[in-house]
């Protein structure tokens, strides 16, 4: 009886161990664009900065991309792409 109830606790700790490590979606405005990324803030600033861009957090976070720009087009009244300011 025990031997049929593992393969159902690995599957259920298999099925739900993708949900836990997918990264979240957060809103940036890079060099006056808005723009949805699943990259932490951390790698974000590493990597546009090394570019000289001009990086800011300007909305949540998501757990799924498509929810991000939702809320971009909800709240902001724009689209991934549009003009924004980190002033």
């Amino acid at each position: 009886m025990m031997l049929r109830a593992v393969p159902l606790v690995l599957g259920l700790v298999l099925l739900s161990g993708p949900a836990r490590a997918q990264a979240q979606a957060t809103v940036y405005c890079v060099n006056d664009r808005i723009m949805v990324d699943t990259a932490t803030t951390i790698q974000q600033i590493r990597t546009r900065t090394a570019n000289n861009a001009q990086i800011c957090v300007i909305g949540p976070s998501f757990a799924f991309r498509p929810d991000g720009l939702a809320w971009v087009r909800n709240n902001l009244r724009a689209g991934e792409g549009d003009r924004c300011s980190c002033r």
